[in-house]
């Protein structure tokens, strides 16, 4: 059984490492940066990063629960390297590495978003904004559209207040959410 002390500070080395992994996507040591990234995802899953990537999401969001709760904050963490790492394989010119970690990267923003546990906070909206914004919806796997669905429900339950500081519109999220909803999800 893991204890919450044991989680704490795997956390914290993984963002060590992430933060070592930044700071060579920065000097432009991508090559370095996504076996830094790898060495992350290693050390926060358990498992070696090519297998974690060779994991259909589901199986991915079970490594992350435990006694029937998702991880939050490991998912947060675990998002952000995805992120970052999809960004270096855009700077390396790998469209299809790219696109699978920005897509993989979605998927567990939306599952932190949607977590009954956390709220669904302004930054992690911002992510999933940025995330959702450089990926076609339609060639997104039916599992993450169907949570993105369910994302876009709770952002038109959200107050007037909460989407103006996300810069978004009603119309627009009701607009996706309609395009979304009438597509073929099957």
């Amino acid at each position: 059984m893991l204890s919450e002390d044991y989680i704490m500070r795997m956390i914290n080395q993984v963002l060590a490492v992430f933060l070592q992994a930044l700071g060579l996507k920065k000097a432009g040591q991508l090559s370095q940066a996504l076996q830094a990234f790898d060495q992350a995802v290693e050390s926060l899953l358990g498992l070696r990063a090519g297998l974690a990537k060779h994991l259909e999401d589901h199986q991915l969001l079970a490594l992350l629960t435990f006694q029937d709760k998702l991880d939050v904050d490991r998912v947060l963490v675990l998002a952000d390297i995805y992120r970052e790492e999809g960004e270096v394989h855009t700077l390396l010119g790998q469209p299809e590495q790219s696109q699978f970690a920005a897509q993989r990267g979605l998927r567990l923003y939306l599952e932190a978003a949607l977590t009954t546990e956390a709220s669904l906070t302004l930054e992690i909206v911002q992510k999933i904004e940025a995330q959702r914004s450089g990926l076609s919806v339609p060639d997104l796997p039916v599992e993450t559209r169907l949570a993105l669905l369910d994302y876009l429900d709770r952002l038109l339950a959200s107050g007037e207040d909460f989407l103006a500081a996300a810069r978004l519109s009603r119309p627009d999220l009701q607009a996706t959410l309609t395009s979304l909803d009438s597509a073929d999800l099957h």
